[in-house]
């Protein structure tokens, strides 16, 4: 098992955004790419700048399988970034941000080890213009369409 560690505020953590989940109108994330992970959970995963980048969390969505045991399409999905000092402070309901390594053992065919693993905790309001604006202000692409 991967010790935790804590995350400074000075650094940033990436959020896989599925194309999906992307505006027409101004090509920002959806209030909804920000839900908990699963829906009924209380946290967002994201990555660790300190174990990862942006490329190599887009990279590790293609190595995820998805139920019916194909693998996900990478392309399918773009990064968000967040500075976690500005997640823990100016998010609107504020979050929190914890690492949370998964390390599989045996290995999880569906789950692969991935050290840069973290979560973002909080509420995360669905459909709640205030909360998605707050997050545009936070954040930006390090990956976009």
């Amino acid at each position: 098992m991967e010790d935790i560690e804590d995350i400074p505020d000075l650094h940033c953590v990436y959020v896989r955004v599925h194309l999906n989940f992307v505006s027409s109108k101004d090509s920002k994330p959806k209030a909804t790419a920000f839900s908990n992970t699963p829906k009924d959970g209380d946290n967002l995963s994201c990555d660790w700048c300190k174990y990862s980048s942006a490329e190599s969390s887009r990279k590790l969505i293609g190595s995820q399988k998805k139920k019916d045991g194909s693998f996900k399409d990478s392309s399918d999905f773009y990064i968000w970034k967040f500075n976690v000092a500005k997640l823990r402070i100016d998010a609107v309901p504020k979050q929190n941000v914890k690492h949370d390594p998964v390390c599989n053992t045996p290995p999880d065919e569906f789950i692969p080890n991935n050290i840069a693993h973290s979560i973002i905790i909080g509420d995360k309001p669905i459909n709640n213009a205030e909360f998605r604006i707050s997050l545009l202000k936070i954040g930006q692409w390090a990956i976009a369409p």
